[in-house]
């Protein structure tokens, strides 16, 4: 059953400011919060957030290199806090794939319209299976589980694997499987990324296990593949997962 509050977490090493913000957005939303990117990612296990209040610097840790880290729990939309006003922050902070930016000290009715808008546009769909399915097909590369994608979509692990085996003949973890080794051949068409690159991409750390995988399943290793097709197009694009 889904709550009757969206989920939200802030992140935030003073505790006087996590305070505030929570009987701030007490009455809207269930507020959590968190000092560290540890204690940070073990709410986003436990909880579907909505959306994620990051504050630029936490202690000896810098928020926004926690975002990779708070993508492979969850796709929730993050809006940064800063107290350092700079242009370069900002353009850090898009570049991070932060949803807005917001200065110290917050303005509450400006916070609160932007989380306003950010959970708003973050209703999944709503199928919570469908939901599932395009978690994984948008951005197979993610350290997707089934445990993590049930508590994404609002439903138990078990009830998820029983209704998208349903619905697709196949686990999320089986689906998973596939949609990785249909990208990674697509990527090995039609870019000239490296092995290991697209093993990255497509949620394999390790080049050697995403080569026993590809070959189990294509019959021939990922260059061998490659060479069967014609010469593919430059590509400089390089993404990592965490």
């Amino acid at each position: 059953m889904r709550d009757p509050l969206p989920h939200v977490l802030v992140v935030d090493d003073d505790a006087s400011i996590r305070e505030a913000l929570g009987a701030a957005l007490g009455r809207a939303y269930a507020v959590h919060a968190a000092a560290t990117g540890d204690e940070a990612c073990a709410v986003l296990r436990r909880h579907p957030v909505a959306a994620i209040i990051l504050d630029v610097v936490l202690g000896r840790e810098q928020g926004l290199d926690l975002v990779e880290r708070f993508r492979a729990h969850s796709p929730a939309p993050i809006l940064v806090l800063t107290g350092h006003g700079s242009e370069a922050v900002a353009a850090r902070a898009l570049r991070a794939k932060a949803s807005e930016y917001l200065k110290k000290p917050v303005n509450l009715v400006e916070l609160r319209a932007a989380l306003a808008r950010l959970t708003a546009s973050a209703e999944p769909p709503t199928d919570p299976v469908e939901r599932a399915r395009d978690l994984i097909t948008e951005e197979p590369g993610r350290a997707h589980t089934t445990e993590t994608l049930a508590r994404q979509v609002g439903l138990s692990e078990r009830h998820l694997r029983r209704r998208f085996f349903e619905t697709y003949a196949k686990t999320p973890r089986r689906y998973l499987a596939e949609v990785r080794l249909e990208r990674a051949a697509e990527l090995l068409r039609s870019t000239s990324l490296g092995i290991e690159q697209i093993a990255l991409r497509v949620g394999y750390p390790s080049g050697l296990r995403f080569t026993r995988v590809f070959k189990r399943s294509f019959g021939s290793t990922p260059s061998t593949f490659r060479a069967k097709r014609p010469t593919p197009g430059p590509d400089s694009n390089r993404s990592r997962d965490c």
